[in-house]
């Protein structure tokens, strides 16, 4: 038998987020998928620049020193970093680490990630500045 009542629907209105601190902050940390999605067209468009030549090179070169271009890689790198300190907190939280029989506080996964983020960062700007 089917029914002819409607069924409920429960209104959302489009500003749910912006009622708690919380939410506010959620969504502040989803939307630093935006600048990612910059940053992958950037370094797409810098591999392709430099398989096309020295000249394609020099005007991407060109393009990242313009001003409005470092304006918006440092709102991405801000937005990456916000991203990266967000993932290394949850992180700890799926992982239930038991060490001599008690379960690990999150302070040590969370400091171990960032000790590995900083060593790889500063190995990767070591080759690229000095090899």
């Amino acid at each position: 038998m089917t029914t002819k009542r409607k069924a409920y629907v429960r209104p959302m209105p489009s500003t749910w987020w912006k009622k708690l601190p919380f939410y506010r902050f959620y969504m502040l940390r989803e939307g630093t998928a935006v600048p990612a999605v910059w940053f992958s067209l950037e370094l797409m468009y810098g591999l392709f620049a430099l398989k096309h030549g020295p000249e394609t090179w020099a005007s991407f070169v060109g393009f990242l020193q313009n001003p409005i271009i470092v304006v918006l890689n440092l709102i991405v790198l801000a937005a990456a970093l916000l991203h990266t300190k967000t993932w290394f907190e949850l992180a700890p939280k799926a992982a239930n680490i038991i060490v001599k029989g008690e379960k690990m506080g999150p302070g040590p996964v969370i400091k171990g990630l960032w000790a590995v983020t900083i060593v790889v960062t500063v190995v990767i700007l070591f080759v690229a500045l000095f090899w």
